[in-house]
């Protein structure tokens, strides 16, 4: 079953998250993931939600996005993303195929 990573994220630095964004990106192949949205224009349609950017990715598993978030590989990425941005992140488990 998919599993998504969910990122609402503040961002500090643009060229930081632009950096940290090309960086994670190579790392998700060898655990089956890809990006779907890369802190692009949203709106609000209803609640009162304010994120400022969303970043979401999705894997084969749940086990395969930790799998992802603890490598050696994205472990890279997480050096650039405290000058990038503040975040919070969940996985959610998608809908049976």
């Amino acid at each position: 079953m998919s599993a998504f990573l969910i990122c609402d994220v503040d961002v500090k630095n643009r060229e930081k998250l632009l950096e940290y964004l090309a960086l994670s990106e190579q790392t998700l192949a060898p655990y089956g993931g890809k990006f779907h949205v890369q802190a692009g224009a949203l709106e609000v349609i209803e609640g009162d939600w304010n994120p400022k950017a969303i970043i979401i990715a999705e894997f084969p598993t749940t086990e395969k996005a930790k799998e992802w978030y603890g490598s050696k590989s994205y472990a890279e990425a997480l050096k650039v993303k405290p000058d990038a941005m503040n975040r919070n992140m969940i996985v959610v488990e998608g809908l049976p195929n």
